[in-house]
């Protein structure tokens, strides 16, 4: 079926199926690759989270050499939680530490499990230890979930932990290449490595954005982003509000 399609439609119709697999599972037009006409890649992947988690499980499953790199110490991505805030509440500052998290201690999920779940790996409720069975579990629930998905599959042992990526780009010779360096490292202690493909998995919430409220620079009352927040306790006693900014979304989004 593939080899229809040149090389670039070949990719793009891989990517799509990736994306369609791991957000809308129930799909099934996707074509597989059979083995026996597949050309192995070296792939890297950025991010363990589950996004990444499920990219490594299908490349590999695929038979591609795959390589995640995942600056945390441990897979989950935006669901590791963490006490941790940034020193600029509002985020603005470019030269800030960033916090990748956007989680607040008392999070639950807005969906069921069951619509959380990966196909081939149920989200199912366990009642042992320090397991959370509800329907709509807390955000420590969906972090061990994501941690017995990467047990269950062996992508542990793709994972390179405390390491983040610095730059990709992509040379004469149609290869990418990654520069990463462990956390922490020095800029001259990098590591450059050449992939025929990467899979950016990196999340979109720790980078917040900011409505704009004409005159909100003047007001002399306290602001934070709702990335910054954690626990309730600082504001105890105060008068708070807030502001909640909506897109739209139009018919084409339903």
């Amino acid at each position: 079926f593939l080899s229809s399609f040149s090389s670039s439609r070949q990719r793009l119709l891989i990517n799509f199926c990736i994306y369609t697999q791991i957000f809308n599972p129930q799909i099934q037009y996707c074509p597989s690759i059979p083995m026996s006409t597949a050309v192995a890649r070296d792939v890297a992947v950025i991010g363990a989270g589950a996004a990444g988690l499920a990219a490594a499980r299908q490349l590999r499953r695929e038979g591609h050499s795959v390589v995640v790199f995942e600056r945390e110490s441990l897979v989950g991505g935006t669901w590791i939680y963490t006490n941790n805030t940034e020193p600029d509440p509002l985020g603005i500052d470019p030269t800030r530490p960033v916090v990748h998290s956007s989680l607040y201690a008392s999070l639950r999920t807005n969906l069921p499990r069951e619509a959380m779940s990966f196909k081939e790996y149920p989200f199912v409720a366990k009642r042992t230890g320090h397991r959370d069975p509800r329907r709509f579990p807390g955000h420590k629930e969906v972090l061990e979930y994501l941690k017995d998905y990467a047990s269950e599959f062996g992508i542990g042992e793709l994972v390179r932990f405390e390491t983040e990526v610095n730059r990709v780009w992509q040379r004469e010779n149609g290869k990418w290449e990654v520069r990463s360096r462990k956390r922490g490292g020095e800029e001259e202690e990098h590591m450059d490595e050449a992939f025929d493909a990467v899979v950016v998995c990196n999340g979109h919430y720790s980078e917040p954005r900011i409505a704009h409220i004409p005159g909100v620079d003047r007001w002399p009352g306290k602001q934070i982003h709702s990335h910054n927040y954690r626990v309730p306790e600082p504001f105890r006693n105060q008068v708070s509000t807030r502001s909640i900014n909506l897109e739209r979304v139009s018919s084409t989004d339903k």
